[in-house]
């Protein structure tokens, strides 16, 4: 009689997971029909009794699904954050780094021809030049 109890237990138990795994596999397909406007990643470190609640990231999207804004966080303050902006095409044209306090520290243009990154140039806050990279494709 206790071998029945365990073998149905054990039954009770797997048929339990395997419905929240599943549910929780209908939950995410819905999401991917919903436009994401902004997703916050959180962080909870237990460590016996005491609990550390942090923010771990912050993203905002456009109604296209592009990155426009993006925001990590170390120790619960800012570490890096980054603005995006994109062509008609959703390519990325533009790319704003900002310092830990908030200030314009890079900005990278993006030049595209015929679907393709042809070229990067990153400025300084005062728009001087730091770096050019230019990209060449070889085809078949």
């Amino acid at each position: 009689m206790s071998t029945t109890r365990k073998n149905g237990s054990a039954f009770l138990c797997l048929a339990i997971l395997l419905i929240i795994s599943t549910s929780d596999i209908y939950s995410q397909e819905k999401t991917k029909d919903q436009k994401v406007k902004h997703l916050i990643v959180t962080e909870e470190k237990h460590d016996g009794r005491l609990v550390t609640t942090n923010t771990e990231s912050e993203t905002s999207y456009d109604i296209n699904g592009n990155i426009i804004e993006q925001i990590l966080y170390k120790g619960g303050e800012v570490d890096t954050h980054f603005k995006y902006e994109y062509d008609a095409n959703d390519n990325k044209i533009k790319e704003i780094e900002y310092t830990k306090k908030g200030a314009i520290d890079k900005i990278s243009e993006y030049k595209i021809q015929n679907g393709q990154r042809v070229e990067k140039a990153v400025y300084d806050s005062r728009k001087n030049l730091l770096l050019k990279k230019t990209y060449k494709y070889l085809y078949y």
